[in-house]
């Protein structure tokens, strides 16, 4: 069905895929929190982790989009390269 050759990178993308809905949940999060000094490590929080992001406006949720799909892409990639055949065919 699938080549194994191809599978850590349909994982990759997967798991990018899964990073950005997390990432997606973190700024629905943000709308929802009430205390401005929570407000405010959180949005150093997103600084942080996503350099180039300056705050809640479009450009900034996009890159940290792509951001997300970025990190969780190549932590994959460097999962599946540390534990070769972990994800490979059975049977």
């Amino acid at each position: 069905m699938f080549k194994s050759k191809s599978m850590p990178w349909r994982h990759a993308a997967a798991i990018g895929l899964f990073v950005v809905g997390l990432y997606v949940l973190c700024l629905v999060w943000r709308v929802l929190l009430v205390d401005p000094e929570v407000v405010r490590f959180h949005l150093l929080a997103l600084k942080t982790a996503f350099p180039g992001f300056q705050g809640m406006d479009a450009a900034s949720m996009l890159w940290g989009g792509v951001l997300s799909f970025v990190y969780g892409f190549l932590a994959s990639l460097a999962f599946h390269g540390l534990h070769k055949g972990c994800c490979g065919l059975k049977g």
